[in-house]
């Protein structure tokens, strides 16, 4: 079964402390019983009462518990073979280690509140000596993960140059631009007539030499008003929502001023989702300053490409030595059908 690199950041401690529960829902409705054996490992097995806790725990749907358990109990299966390879070394985490990191997390996690600590315990049907268990289990498996580490020193400068060759798509950027806006909306049911108005007199003002901050911070009804219409950051073409807007920002030259448009706003909808609410308003842009798309150059780029590689590899030979590991150990995995 093929294994799934970073699988573990967002559940890896879960897999150490969850514990059986009534039963198990996958998709389907299927119920299966909890004590039923998904995976075992020389003399260690899994149940399906961890999978689904370690799954609920991240409040999965059936589906995605379907979907995603063959990754959990791979998951699990490689944090036992790392175990199991620790132990054949005949390594040993001394119990105060253990008991310091216990004490770190009650803080951390829990304040040093410990009647806060026992009741979450409580909650997972966990006991105080199957939390350290599940320390020990987490330290044991970073530290075999740690031996397969690769640093961006162990990087070669040809290797970064071919990765950048080969990947010139990924650091490629969008044109971007810092925006000022002036904004005329209705305040008595004002039709959009007496907006375009106002927002050409105030277009005029601006062409006779007035500055455009100025008349922002006295005119319209932007929420930049304070700020002198100021968005305050750089935006490319795809996080504007509104295609008015979209379309008249991205016409400008850096400097630029548009003529007053009209804008149907948009709202969030109860759903979720984004779409007109009705309501107009007229605006005057100003590209306060245009960013160009390109390729960010390798030298802006090299130490994020060394991390990458260097992530890559570690991948690869953490694999390599799961395999290897488990080629000398006794690994059985039962998945539904």
């Amino acid at each position: 079964m093929g294994k799934k690199n970073n699988k573990f950041g967002c559940f890896g401690l879960l897999m150490g402390m969850v514990l059986p529960v009534a039963h198990v829902a996958l998709a389907d409705d299927n119920l299966i019983e909890i004590n039923r054996v998904a995976a075992k490992v020389n003399n260690e097995i899994v149940t399906w009462g961890e999978i689904d806790r370690a799954m609920t725990s991240l409040n999965f749907t059936n589906s995605e518990k379907k979907e995603r358990a063959p990754e959990f109990v791979d998951g699990k299966v490689d944090r036992l073979l790392s175990i199991y390879a620790f132990n054949e070394k005949g390594m040993a985490i001394p119990d105060s280690y253990i008991e310091q990191e216990y004490n770190k997390r009650l803080i951390t996690e829990f304040n040093g509140d410990r009647r806060l600590f026992r009741d979450v315990l409580r909650s997972k049907g966990m006991s105080q000596m199957e939390y350290r268990d599940s320390i020990r289990e987490e330290i044991i498996y970073q530290h075999m993960m740690a031996t397969r580490r690769r640093l961006k020193e162990d990087v070669s400068p040809d290797r970064v140059e071919e990765f950048y060759k080969k990947n010139e798509h990924r650091f490629r950027t969008d044109q971007k631009i810092q925006l000022k806006e002036i904004v005329f909306s209705p305040i008595a049911d004002e039709p959009l007539s007496i907006l375009m108005q106002q927002a050409r007199k105030v277009r005029a003002d601006i062409a006779a030499g007035k500055k455009f901050e100025d008349l922002a911070k006295e005119q319209g009804q932007s929420p930049y008003r304070s700020d002198g219409g100021d968005w305050g950051v750089m935006t490319s073409s795809r996080e504007i929502r509104s295609q008015e807007i979209r379309e008249q920002a991205f016409d400008l030259k850096e400097g630029d001023i548009s003529q007053p448009f009209k804008v149907e706003l948009l709202e969030r909808k109860p759903d979720g989702s984004v779409g007109k609410s009705g309501k107009i308003a007229v605006y005057i842009l100003k590209a306060e300053k245009v960013e160009n798309s390109g390729i960010r150059p390798l030298a802006e780029v090299r130490e994020e490409i060394e991390n990458l590689i260097a992530q890559e590899i570690e991948a690869s030979a953490q694999r390599k030595w799961l395999t290897n590991v488990k080629a000398d150990a006794y690994v059985r995995i039962n998945l539904p059908e």
